[in-house]
This record gives C-alpha cells, structure tokens and sequence, in this order.
C-alpha cells in the first residue's frame, strides 16, 4: 500500500485532513474522526458478518472499529488496479501493555462485558443449523457447519486435527538425513509434548465440550477470534477491541482462553496473575462448570508447540530463523510452571 493508493478515499464521504501510515495501514484525520485504510481481499460474505458483530456492539454501547460504506453503499473500494481496501472508523490510544496488571486486567473485564453482549440473533443460515441440530446425525451437522465460514471449529476436532498436524511433522523431520538445530531440539522434545497432547484428545473426546459447542452455537454467542494486546487499545475513554476479522460463533470462553495463554506466556506463566485474571472474568461473567472445563482442557493442550510446528511446517525447511529455536527454547524452560498450573487449577 502507497500514498496514491489514498485516492480511493475519493469514494467516501470523507474530508482528509492529514494521514499517517500505520502497521501495514494509513491512518487518516478526517472531519468524521479517525479512520484507517487497509487493503482487502477476503469474502465479500465474510466481511458482512463482520460488520453486522460491530454494529451489534455500538448499538449496545460497546466500542469497537467500525467499517464504513463508500458513496455507493459498499464496504469494499477498489482502486485503479482493482485492489480491494476497506476504511474503519479507528481509535488513537495505546496498545494493550502486556506488562501492566492494569491493563491486563482491564482487557479481561472489557472482554467479558462483550461476551455478555455477543448473542447475534437472525442470520438465516444460522437458524437453518440450529433448528436442525437436535434431529441431524453429526456428518449432516459437520456439513453444515462447512457452509457457514463464520461457525468455528469444534474443540474435539480441532485437538484432533492438531495432534495428527504434530505427527505428521515428526514423520517429516525424522526423514530428513541432515537435520538443523531446530529439528534436533524438536524432536529431542517431542515424546513430553505428544504425551500432552494424546491425552488432552483423549480428554476432549470424553467430555461435553462437543454439545457444548452446540449449545452456543444455538444461542448465537460469538467470539472476537482473535483477541489479543494488539487488537485491543486503551484512550480517555477505556478500552476499545478492533480487528474482528475472525469473529465466529463458537464457545466464548476460547476468546479469553487465547488472551490468557499469551499473557501467561510472556509473564512465566504467574500463577497468581492467572488466578487473577480468571476471577476478573468471572467478576463480570461468571463460568458454569462445562465451560470452565473447556478453558482447562484448552490450557493442558501444548499448543505453543503446536504453533511452532506448524510455522515450521508451512515455510522454507532450508532455512530455519534462530528465534525459531529461541521460542522453543524459551516453551522448554516454561514448561515445568506451565504444567503446574494446569494442575493447580483441576
């Protein structure tokens, strides 16, 4: 994105007063406020329902980015070259600081005060699956849930998914004859993991989490997707959450639990941080005891090593960055305490 790619501010009814770039974005001053510019080329089906969450939670006085329609009534503009962009209203505060315990606190209240409001009620699909949920077998209901790109996962198949991605990539590296430091590393640490994870799959499958998931699809709860310190700013006014591009139906308490493991992670997994930030949720949004189970076996699952794995997987083998190793280093040494607190918490 460029300077003259600004031009198709042209198409809104907007007055520029000064722009400035942003992390991979223009953030412009305008008559009707802030506003950031950023490129698009997502579903157009996709986008919609994004918009018709962020309207849902200003109505109800919620904060939040907004998307605006040009002259045309459109959320997506295209410039000269047919590049697609989209233009948010937008905030100035600061990023969440993961080193604040004010700030970590305030972002699990503000979060759960948005789950308390996160039930979208009349997307017509959606009613189609609901109302068909109790008389379907589960392949019927996987093939709906395939239709509706903004229904997630559920927990057991996810788990599953990625307990087959880990093994499949330890076939791969154990193949390889001369093997960097990183796949070394990774498969001198992959019996422990793997142990995890086969027992937090056998765990899943032998829990509710599955008619969990199907409980709050029927209620419409929807989840950020995507909540962390970079989507999430505080001004004057308090905290704002921006970026829900993968805002989906699916069990709220995956939103917290994605804010959670970070925070835990870049704070040596505190254990009376975390205590912490679970009763600040509850303060707001108390847990009922399916869902806390499903935030306790999101938490045993090693999914850092999964994420490195993964990342490894889907990029160049021949060359591997040293923070690679680093964060898997760094996962090595957290380990212990990671351990320790999901155990505190059962």
């Amino acid at each position: 994105m460029n300077e003259k790619d600004l031009v198709i501010l042209e198409q809104y009814d907007l007055h520029v007063q000064s722009t400035r770039r942003g992390r991979g974005s223009f953030l412009c001053d305008t008559d009707r406020g802030l506003v950031q510019v950023t490129e698009f080329s997502g579903s157009q089906e996709r986008l919609f329902f994004q918009n018709r969450v962020l309207f849902f939670l200003t109505e109800r006085g919620i904060r939040c980015d907004l998307l605006l329609e040009n002259t045309e009534g459109n959320l997506v503009t295209s410039d000269r070259y047919g590049n697609g962009y989209v233009v948010k209203k937008w905030f100035s505060g600061r990023e969440c600081d993961t080193k604040s315990r004010e700030d970590i606190v305030g972002a699990v209240h503000y979060l759960a005060r948005l789950h308390n409001v996160l039930r979208l009620p009349e997307i017509q699909e959606f009613q189609m699956a609901a109302a068909q949920t109790d008389e379907t077998d589960t392949a019927e209901e996987k093939k709906i849930r395939k239709n509706l790109e903004y229904i997630a996962e559920p927990l057991d198949e996810e788990i599953e998914r990625h307990t087959k991605e880990l093994k499949k990539v330890r076939n791969f590296m154990r193949t390889r004859k001369k093997k960097t430091a990183f796949e070394s590393r990774f498969l001198e640490l992959y019996p422990e993991f793997m142990a995890q994870a086969e027992e937090v799959t056998r765990r899943v499958c032998a829990s509710n989490s599955y008619a969990l998931h199907r409980q709050c699809i029927r209620e419409r709860r929807v989840c950020h997707g995507d909540y962390s310190q970079h989507n999430l700013f505080f001004d004057r006014e308090g905290a704002v959450a921006v970026n829900f591009a993968r805002c989906c139906f699916d069990v709220q308490i995956s939103d917290f639990y994605q804010f959670f493991r970070k925070i835990m992670e870049k704070q040596g997994w505190n254990q009376k941080l975390g205590m912490e930030m679970i009763h600040a949720y509850q303060e707001v949004r108390p847990l009922g005891d399916a869902e806390f189970e499903n935030f306790c076996i999101r938490l045993a699952y090693p999914e850092k090593f999964w994420k490195l794995a993964n990342h490894y997987f889907n990029s160049r083998k021949t060359w591997i960055p040293e923070k690679s190793l680093q964060k898997l280093e760094i996962l090595d040494m957290q380990e212990k305490k990671r351990r320790e607190f999901v155990k505190f918490l059962h």
